[in-house]
């Protein structure tokens, strides 16, 4: 066999593993740079109105540590979806600095002069008196696809109504929750929901509503990770968390 058919014959063998390596190559899994460079310079952006962004800034942080986390360990799936979450949140915290910064610099001011002692005592609501026991905050769960809770989920809201009337300086963050269906825009807002029918529960029964915020996670912090119904009713969930 002459060399120019050997070196023809050596190519013809070579070229499929060549075409099957580049193709093996081409599908392993990658960082998710793009994802997390959009997310880093979401969060960058907002930093320095962080003061009037509310709790979504320091969600927005938290979550792209995540990313960075997962991706630490590989793990490039859940890294996207944590950096693309934490970019959505730090541009929707941006968004709330700014339209909202006039009257936070006039609440920042305040409260600067406040504990200077310059600033005017502050009042606090009157709510009815009622017996002192021990009580918790506790978490309050949902049905499947709403933000209308069951008579068992009520008593614990109403337990956490008695909670907040006992400590009436008390500031809490409303975390809405979903579980892993449906998509991820329709969770946030599905979780944004479940928090603002709390906070709308407790602000009609006496609560100020300067005390309570509202925060959506969508399906991105569950608190169960198995695919049973259990674990799904377990993730759709409001939970209480002061400040």
């Amino acid at each position: 066999m002459g060399t120019l058919n050997k070196y023809r014959l050596s190519t013809w063998f070579k070229t499929p593993m060549l075409v099957a390596l580049a193709i093996l190559l081409s599908a392993c899994p990658k960082p998710p740079q793009e994802a997390l460079d959009a997310a880093e310079a979401a969060v960058l952006a907002a930093e320095g109105r962080k003061d009037c962004a509310g709790e979504k800034f320091a969600a927005a942080e938290a979550l792209l540590e995540e990313a960075r986390a997962h991706v630490q360990a590989e793990e490039y799936e859940a890294a996207e979806r944590k950096a693309r979450a934490a970019e959505r949140l730090a541009r929707e915290a941006q968004q709330q600095a700014d339209e909202t910064w006039e009257d936070c610099q006039r609440r920042l001011e305040a409260a600067r002069r406040a504990a200077e002692g310059t600033g005017q005592p502050q009042t606090t609501e009157t709510e009815p008196q009622e017996p002192q026991e021990e009580l918790k905050l506790t978490t309050v769960h949902f049905p499947y696809n709403s933000a209308e809770i069951s008579e068992t989920s009520r008593q614990a809201l109403e337990t956490n109504l008695r909670w907040l009337r006992q400590n009436p300086d008390a500031t809490i963050l409303l975390e809405g929750h979903t579980d892993e269906r449906g998509t991820s825009e329709f969770n946030v807002a599905l979780g944004e929901r479940r928090a603002r029918f709390v906070r709308d529960f407790l602000v009609q029964r006496g609560i100020k509503a300067d005390r309570l915020s509202t925060l959506s996670y969508g399906e991105e912090k569950p608190v169960a990770f198995g695919q049973s119904e259990d674990d799904f009713a377990r993730n759709r969930r409001v939970e209480f968390l002061p400040r």
